[in-house]
């Protein structure tokens, strides 16, 4: 019988009947998703708002996740789950303040995928504080006509996801352990819905790149997936690791009214608050020159204490300096102009359209730009800042005028060096697999302002798409980019690399002979040495 039942259960998933139910037994129950088909009319099965882990609420509140609880019946996956608990930032895909009982999965599989589709697994942005796996950012429509599996994550975001106190009670990347949790879930269940446990990509853009990156250096996600997409995000930028943890941990009890230098009573007063006011309270943890700052993020992924379940204990730099790294294919990049998002509404102050806050960022150069330099002294941070400035805007005033010049600094100190020295370090190891670099640096009117360059993360909107886009149309130049872009993301998740046998577009692994990449603009075409003038100065006087 229960053969039986099995194959039922395959022919359905093979052969679905569209707008009828879709029934997947994974380990905790029976699903009910939905038989729906993409913008091209290719045939798929939907589950939304699956639970992967338990709620991480009460006792669980600041803990690593537990695996998600049984249920009796049939549970229903037919809607997304809410966000994570987040201060929406007013774009209409992060408009969701959410919720602790966040942790979800939304899972997407072409319906003749035969049990063998690839998967990608895809870790969303939004700073660490923001965003969810919903499809108004994350439409898998592009994956499923190239055969991919898409599952998309939900995880804790700000002090819930990543407050610590550098010590056991509270050891911190919780939001990480979320994630990892997420990847031994797809292990365990993704073969019921026809598609192969065994071809996991992970990847992610922004804080999800960083997140995917520190995959790539966490030994508790080896072996969880096979190959990592990582875009416009480091876990070796200045966004990507803490500073004073522990120091704002308590400080965010303080502000709450709740003084003390114990671990565990901190921890107990702050199960008792309110979960959207701890998330609300980010400026109030910020010294005055750090709200000045290009990037004002309390709450990030810190170095734990070598403990039993511990996500990383030494910095990312020192881990792919000693090739403490999973071996696995890698397809990295940034855009020309990651930089803008930290410069202008809805997440930074408007450097580009304010004078006053231009010339505040003048007057307090040093002081704020050595924040985001990540040397060992204060003294070092310092020079360093001093020396930023001097190649970047020479010894003048900074006005609006060298709006380009801020551009490209942001870009740089963020998001660009950061990726350009860990591809290289990394393939400096003779044992790593390979990796494929690129710059997206396509300025077409269909993302906005790119008068700087290509806006941050804009090559996700062109392998994701959004409800109510048309399927791109292969006659026009940004639809033909799409279906290129989505086709060489999928190469990479099916085969280890985007240009397999048979692809036209030739897209060689980096190496650090001829530093080459793929710069994607109207066109596709290998170049060599990335932004040279400006990653050598980063390289010859502040290296990672």
């Amino acid at each position: 019988m229960t053969v039986c039942f099995a194959v039922i259960v395959f022919l359905v998933l093979a052969n679905p009947i569209v707008g009828q139910d879709v029934l997947v037994t994974v380990e905790q129950g029976v699903l009910r998703g939905s038989a729906e088909t993409n913008v091209f009319g290719t045939a798929f099965t939907a589950f939304r708002g699956v639970p992967y882990a338990e709620a991480p609420i009460g006792e669980l509140r600041f803990q690593a996740p537990q695996p998600a609880v049984s249920w009796s019946g049939v549970r229903d996956a037919l809607s997304e789950g809410p966000a994570c608990t987040q201060v929406p930032l007013g774009m209409p895909s992060m408009s969701d303040p959410g919720a602790e009982d966040c942790l979800f999965l939304n899972i997407y599989v072409p319906a003749n995928s035969t049990g063998a589709a690839p998967v990608l697994v895809w870790f969303p942005g939004g700073a660490f504080k923001a965003g969810s796996g919903t499809a108004l950012n994350y439409s898998p429509d592009l994956f499923i006509e190239q055969g991919v599996a898409v599952v998309t994550v939900n995880y804790r975001l700000s002090a819930l996801g990543f407050l610590s106190t550098e010590d056991e009670v509270i050891p911190g990347n919780a939001g990480l352990k979320d994630q990892q949790m997420a990847l031994r879930w797809v292990r365990q269940n993704m073969a019921a819905f026809g598609a192969d446990p065994e071809r996991v990509t992970i990847g992610g853009e922004s804080a999800g790149g960083a997140s995917t990156s520190y995959h790539f250096i966490s030994p508790g996600s080896a072996g969880l997936f096979r190959g990592a997409t990582i875009q416009s995000g480091e876990a070796a930028a200045p966004f990507g690791l803490a500073t004073n943890a522990r120091e704002r941990a308590f400080l965010l009890g303080e502000v709450l009214g709740f003084s003390t230098n114990d671990s565990r009573e901190l921890l107990d007063f702050l199960r008792t608050q309110d979960a959207h006011q701890l998330v609300a309270l980010d400026q109030a943890v910020l010294s005055d020159t750090e709200r000045m700052s290009l990037l004002q993020l309390p709450w990030l992924p810190v170095v734990e204490p070598d403990l039993e379940g511990a996500f990383i204990t030494d910095t990312p730099a020192n881990n792919i300096k000693a090739g403490r790294f999973n071996r696995v294919p890698v397809l990295e990049g940034t855009t020309s102009a990651d930089g803008l998002v930290l410069l202008g509404p809805p997440i930074a102050e408007d450097y580009l359209g304010d004078p006053a806050i231009v010339q505040r960022l003048s007057d307090n150069f040093v002081e704020v730009v050595s924040l985001s330099v990540h040397l060992p002294t204060a003294s070092q941070r310092e020079e360093a800042a001093f020396q930023i400035r001097e190649f970047y805007f020479g010894h003048e005033n900074i006005t609006l005028d060298d709006a380009q010049a801020l551009v490209n600094m942001a870009t740089d100190i963020f998001f660009a060096e950061p990726a350009d020295s860990t591809v290289r370090i990394v393939t400096n190891h003779s044992d790593a697999e390979p990796v494929y670099y690129y710059q997206f640096d396509y300025r077409g009117p269909e993302l906005g302002n790119t008068t700087y360059g290509s806006p941050h993360v804009s090559e996700t909107t062109l392998i994701f798409m959004t409800p109510g886009q048309p399927a791109p149309d292969p006659s026009d130049t940004y639809g033909r980019l799409r279906l290129d872009l989505s086709r060489l993301w999928s190469n990479f998740i099916k085969y280890g690399t985007p240009s397999p046998e048979g692809e036209p577009i030739v897209w060689t692994r980096f190496n650090n002979t001829d530093l080459n990449y793929l710069h994607i603009t109207d066109s596709l075409a290998m170049e060599e040495n990335v932004n040279q003038e400006r990653m050598d100065f980063w390289h010859e006087n502040i290296p990672l």
